[in-house]
């Protein structure tokens, strides 16, 4: 097997990549109350100089109230938070990297192991994290839409910071995982 081509230059559209190699996003809830620090940009600022052609951030919560269960996985909203992501891709970007940040809502999830939660009920399409079990609420319509609005918010922000692209996370379980279950995801509204 060859991997002559996982060290050529990938395009797409305005994504222009040295290589295909790929950082997949790793949560390592190393932000203090959401706001990714000078260690976490060193972090990805590392993995740039090591010739990784595009960096995924791990996930980073959007704007609703309850879309974490981890006090420090890092939010991408708020003036501090989003201070410390221009820091980061600022340095990526001086590395020669390229990076975007895996958006994210965890949905209806069961309590940290820190015993820390969010500041409301975790919220989901049923009010399910799995069958039967409930740790949160049922969202509303306007819930849903400003969810909606908070992811979109995200990648706008992710644009005017300078990141080169935006990974939305639907998969393992959360929040838009949790509308494809019918085991979580109980509504009969369209």
């Amino acid at each position: 097997m060859s991997t002559n081509s996982l060290f050529t230059p990938f395009n797409l559209k305005t994504l222009n990549l040295k290589n295909r190699i790929v950082m997949a996003p790793m949560t390592r809830s190393f932000s203090p109350n959401g706001v990714p620090t000078d260690e976490v940009a060193a972090y990805y600022q590392k993995r740039a100089e090591g010739e990784v052609g595009l960096l995924l951030s791990e996930g980073t919560v959007i704007n609703r109230p309850s879309s974490s269960n981890d006090a420090n996985v890092p939010h991408f909203y708020g003036d501090q938070a989003l201070i410390g992501w221009k820091r980061v891709i600022d340095e990526v970007h001086t590395a020669g990297g390229k990076m975007g940040p895996q958006i994210w809502h965890m949905g209806i999830m069961d309590n940290h192991q820190s015993g820390w939660i969010p500041p409301v009920p975790f919220e989901g399409p049923s009010g399910l994290n799995r069958p039967g079990f409930s740790n949160g609420t049922t969202m509303t319509t306007k819930d849903i839409e400003n969810t909606i609005l908070a992811f979109g918010q995200a990648a706008a922000d992710a644009k005017r910071l300078g990141f080169d692209c935006i990974e939305i996370h639907g998969a393992h379980d959360y929040l838009i995982d949790q509308f494809f279950w019918e085991a979580t995801n109980l509504r009969t509204d369209s």
